[in-house]
C-alpha cells in the first residue's frame, strides 16, 4: 500500500547527526523514571541500599502486577528520589564497574504466544510493546487488531533507522516471528519511507508492506494507523519501535537479556552531532561536555516538538531514539516582526524565509508572542493529514467534553498528533497538553 501525505509540515533545523558512531563507555550512574512509561501508576519493589542484577523488577504497575520495569544493569540502588506526594520521580543505580552490560537467561524456547508473554513481562521486555489509544503499555490478556512498526521517523534532525539497525538485522527477523505469535498472528504491519533505502525492511517474510511520502507526519505511527487500519472504540492496536523488535529477538535467539540501544544526538546547539551507543537510564552528562556551543540549553528526549525536556541527569529515555538540543530563548527582539526575517523560520509568509524552502534554521525555544484564548479556525487542517476535524475534536478535549471527544476520533489519535497544531498555532496554545489531559479523562472513565 503506497500513501502519499499531503497535509503536514517539515521544520528544517540545522544540526542533523553525522554518521559516525560513539560508543559510549558504560557510566557508573543510571536513573530509571516510572515517567518514561505513561500514566504507569508504579508499586516500589526495592529499596536503597538494595543490590540488584540485569533484569531484576524495579517496580511494577500497581493496575496490573505483571507488568514490571527491571535494572538494566547491575549494582547498588543508590537512592530512591521523590517528589511532591512522596511520588516516585526516579531510581538511581550505581552500577558494579566489573559487570556485563548484558545477561545470560536460561529458559526453555517457548512455542506459543502465552509462553512469549510470560517471559516478555518476567525480564522487563513487554514494556517494549505500546498500544493505541492512549500510546500504554499494554495489557497482556486484550488481543490486538494489529501490530504496527514505524521503520522511518519523520521528525525534525529525525536518525536514519538504517545507522540505528546495523549488526541487528537478523535478530529484527527473529524479533518479528516471536512478536507474531505473542500478538497471536494478527497482522503485521511494516510502514517505511517510500523511496528509502528498505533493504532491511524488505526482506522480512509474513508482514504487510506499506510505503509512505510526503512530510512530517508522515512517519507518525498515529498516521500509518489512522490510514491502514483505523482504531474505532472498543479496538486495541499494538505498535514497537525496530530496536525493541531486535531487542526481543536477541533474547529469544540468543537468550541474552540486555537494554542497548543506538541513538542520536542531534541539535543546533550541538557543536558535534553523531550517533552514540548507549544502555537505557545511563546518565548521558558526558556526551555534552565541551561539546555545546553555548551555556544555555534545553535538552530534549526525542524531537523538539514532542520530546521531553531534561531537568537534571541527561538520560534517553525508554522509547526514544534521539537527543535534541536547543538553545533558550525568552529574549524581547525590538520590532523584530519590521525585518526581513531572511533567517527566520516561519509556517507562513512571514518572513522573506520562505524564498528559500531548502535553508535550515537554528531555532530556540522562544513562543515569539503572547498566549491567547482565540482559536483559529483554519491553520490546523494545513497540517493534520487525519480525515478528521482537528479543530472541533481539539474544542471537544479542553471541555473535556467525553461524548463529542469520542464522536470525533479521539480514540485514533494520540497527542504527538497535534504536535504541528501546537507549532503553527498564533494563539500559541499547549495542544499537546490538553490532548493527553483529556485523554486520560477518557481512560479513567472507562477503567471506572
Amino acid at each position: 500500500m503506497n500513501v502519499n501525505i499531503t497535509k503536514g509540515l517539515d521544520l528544517k533545523l540545522n544540526g542533523t547527526a553525522a554518521d559516525k558512531l560513539l560508543d559510549c563507555a558504560p557510566t557508573g550512574t543510571y536513573h530509571i523514571r516510572p515517567s518514561d512509561f505513561r500514566w504507569l501508576n508504579p508499586k516500589l519493589l526495592v529499596q536503597a541500599g538494595d543490590r540488584v542484577q540485569i533484569g531484576a523488577p524495579l517496580f511494577h504497575d500497581k493496575r496490573d502486577e505483571r507488568i514490571v520495569i527491571v535494572s538494566p544493569v547491575a549494582g547498588t540502588v543508590q537512592e530512591i528520589v521523590r517528589g511532591e506526594k512522596r511520588v516516585i520521580e526516579e531510581i538511581t543505580i550505581t552500577r558494579d564497574p566489573e559487570s556485563a552490560i548484558v545477561a545470560t537467561i536460561e529458559f526453555d524456547t517457548p512455542t506459543d504466544g502465552e509462553s512469549i508473554r510470560k517471559l516478555l513481562l518476567q525480564y522487563g521486555l513487554w514494556p517494549c510493546l505500546r498500544q493505541r489509544p492512549f500510546s500504554v503499555i499494554p495489557s497482556p490478556d486484550v488481543k490486538p487488531k494489529s501490530v504496527f512498526i514505524p521503520c522511518f521517523d519523520s521528525n525534525p534532525l529525525s536518525p536514519d533507522i538504517n545507522i540505528l539497525m546495523r549488526g541487528k538485522e537478523e535478530l529484527f527477523r527473529f524479533g518479528l516471528q516471536m512478536l507474531q505469535l505473542a500478538a497471536d498472528n494478527v497482522p503485521i504491519h511494516l510502514c517505511m519511507r517510500d523511496g528509502a533505502d528498505n533493504q532491511l525492511f524488505e526482506k522480512a517474510e509474513n508482514v504487510e508492506k506499506h510505503y509512505f511520502s510526503g512530510p512530517h507526519p508522515a512517519g507518525n505511527v498515529g498516521t500509518h494507523i489512522h490510514h491502514i487500519d483505523p482504531i474505532n472504540k472498543g479496538d486495541v492496536v499494538w505498535y514497537i519501535e525496530p530496536q525493541e523488535v531486535a531487542r526481543i529477538g536477541r533474547f529469544f535467539a540468543e537468550h541474552v537479556l540486555q537494554f542497548e540501544k543506538t541513538a542520536a544526538l542531534t541539535g543546533p546547539a550541538v557543536k558535534t552531532t553523531s550517533y552514540f551507543n548507549t544502555v537505557y537510564g545511563a546518565d548521558l552528562t558526558s556526551l555534552f561536555t565541551d561539546n555545546l556551543s553555548q551555556d544555555n540549553v534545553r535538552i530534549i528526549s526525542g524531537s523538539v516538538l514532542s520530546g521531553s525536556k531534561l531537568e537534571t541527569s541527561p538520560t534517553l529515555r525508554f522509547h526514544d531514539h534521539q537527543i535534541t538540543v536547543i538553545a533558550e530563548g525568552g529574549k524581547r527582539e525590538i520590532l523584530g516582526w519590521l525585518l526581513p526575517g531572511l533567517k527566520k523560520w516561519s509556517a507562513s509568509h512571514t518572513f522573506l524565509s520562505w524564498l528559500t524552502p531548502k535553508r535550515t534554521y537554528k531555532v530556540d525555544t522562544s513562543l515569539h508572542g503572547g498566549r491567547r484564548a482565540i482559536m483559529m479556525t483554519d491553520v490546523y487542517d494545513k497540517v493534520f493529514p487525519f480525515d478528521l476535524m482537528p479543530l472541533q475534536l481539539l474544542k471537544a478535549c479542553e471541555i473535556k467534553d467525553i461524548e463529542q471527544m469520542e464522536a470525533l476520533g479521539i480514540h485514533e489519535v494520540d497527542s504527538e498528533d497535534f504536535a504541528l497544531c501546537e507549532l503553527v498555532c498564533p494563539s500559541k496554545k499547549e495542544w499537546q497538553r490538553i490532548v493527553e489531559d483529556a485523554l486520560f479523562e477518557l481512560r479513567m472513565m472507562n477503567e471506572e
